[in-house]
């Protein structure tokens, strides 16, 4: 008997619609939040979800940031927070804040995610993790009602990029414990599958706002495996100066002129894998 295409069709549609339970076996908040999640169509979608399961779940404050953990392009690249703006701007004018911030170091070395906030500075002092700037953080949170809350690493398949996921509020100690027991499970999944649906957004945007051509990406493909500027015109049948001029016209929308910072920006983009990077790099570092 031939496969009805138009029935699979519909089937398909009702199942999207109305899941079995097989299909719904996680709590409903996060039933709700992942079938949203994959129709959030922009990075500000993404994000007002995050701040919507934020409020369900009864907690006052969420952020979300990942970095890039050694060069090309270190620093913090992207935050989201629901805090003060007050807050934000005193705690990015900390001179220490890159080693003071205990919770986005763990999340460079570690994913195991962990409890914050002063309900939970006994234990840190503790185990040696207290040291008289991070008190001094914790303090001033919970003067706007931050008391007590859930950090999780988060991971792409970059290995440089780390991440931190952060919702929390004004809970005691033991009346947090009780809701990372119940709710734990909601939080982890959610902020792990808002990261990869974030990230691949910015990658997306990032690369449309680029639009190389088909012979500029081929042109990153082949010098990031080491062929010279020379090499590429025989292997193109054309001259030097017309791969010159697509090497130049690559730089001019990268916004810069170095071989690595171009490799680096074509991996965050996915135009290249970290395999190419490293071999760009112990070929040359340099345009040739």
């Amino acid at each position: 008997m031939p496969h009805d295409r138009s029935t699979s069709a519909r089937s398909l549609r009702v199942r999207l619609d109305a899941l079995s339970s097989i299909e719904s076996y996680v709590p409903e908040a996060l039933q709700e939040f992942l079938q949203d999640l994959n129709l959030a169509p922009d990075r500000d979608a993404v994000w007002g979800l995050l701040e919507s399961l934020c409020e369900r779940l009864g907690q006052r404050y969420v952020l979300y940031r990942f970095v890039l953990v050694r060069p090309p392009g270190g620093g913090i690249r992207h935050r989201r927070s629901n805090l003060p703006a007050d807050w934000t701007r005193w705690v990015e004018s900390l001179p220490e804040e890159a080693t003071l911030d205990y919770g986005l170091n763990h999340a460079i070395h570690k994913l195991t995610a962990f409890a914050i906030g002063i309900e939970f500075a006994d234990q840190y002092r503790r185990a040696g993790f207290l040291s008289p700037h991070y008190e001094t953080l914790m303090t001033q949170a919970a003067r706007i009602g931050w008391r007590s809350g859930l950090l999780i690493p988060l991971r792409t398949s970059r290995r440089e990029e780390r991440g931190t996921f952060i919702i929390g509020g004004g809970q005691s100690e033991a009346e947090f414990r009780a809701f990372v027991a119940e709710h734990g499970w909601t939080v982890s999944v959610a902020a792990l599958q808002a990261h990869l649906k974030y990230t691949a957004l910015l990658l997306q945007e990032e690369a449309e706002s680029y639009e190389l051509t088909p012979r500029q990406l081929e042109f990153l493909h082949l010098s990031a495996n080491g062929y010279e500027v020379k090499e590429i015109a025989f292997h193109w049948g054309v001259s030097v100066q017309y791969v010159t001029r697509v090497r130049r016209d690559i730089c001019d929308r990268m916004g810069t002129k170095s071989k690595m910072a171009v490799m680096a920006k074509a991996v965050r983009l996915d135009l290249l894998t970290e395999e190419d990077f490293e071999i760009a790099q112990a070929m040359s570092t340099s345009w040739s």
